[in-house]
């Protein structure tokens, strides 16, 4: 199973691509990277340009599921509501494209990686390092979508042990 895991962002969209072949191995990461739209472009423009890149990257990995990190009530009201048009158009184009996804709430992918919900970007970082084995990353978005991935597989992981018959 492929996964791409997002982190959005008003001028960054982290994105992590892992693979896992089988129950006994563990995830593998394929890629990461970001969506950076021209700061000083309009609003507008820069959703048309995000959406743009992010259909050719699906073109591009062919995910099978598209897990992306919810977004929560800042302190900034106006940027609060920006990324969650941002994450419109991420579903959008999941959905445009035929490829499931699953949208999972910050303080979930904190705590199925490092066992706090409250835990810190730098942290679930580290934990992901040691998990995966990847130390590449460009920063804490790329990180942050790795992790998103990663929590979706713990959670069908401990969804499919809860509906054995």
């Amino acid at each position: 199973m492929k996964i791409l895991g997002i982190d959005p962002g008003v001028n960054k969209i982290g994105y992590g691509f892992i693979e896992k072949k089988s129950s006994r191995e563990k995830e593998t990461v394929l890629c990461t990277g970001t969506i950076t739209p021209p700061i000083k472009e309009k609003y507008s423009t820069k959703l048309k340009l995000i959406l743009e890149q992010f259909d050719n990257l699906l073109e591009e990995l062919q995910p099978n599921v598209i897990a992306i990190e919810e977004i929560y009530l800042g302190k900034n009201v106006q940027i609060t509501l920006k990324i969650g048009q941002i994450t419109g158009v991420l579903v959008g184009a999941a959905l445009r494209n035929g490829i499931p996804f699953e949208l999972l709430p910050a303080r979930e992918v904190k705590q199925n990686i490092t066992g706090s919900g409250a835990a810190t970007k730098e942290q679930v970082r580290f934990m992901l390092e040691h998990i995966t084995g990847y130390k590449n990353f460009n920063g804490l978005d790329e990180s942050d979508a790795v992790a998103v991935a990663v929590s979706y597989l713990i959670n069908k992981k401990e969804n499919d042990l809860l509906h054995l018959r």
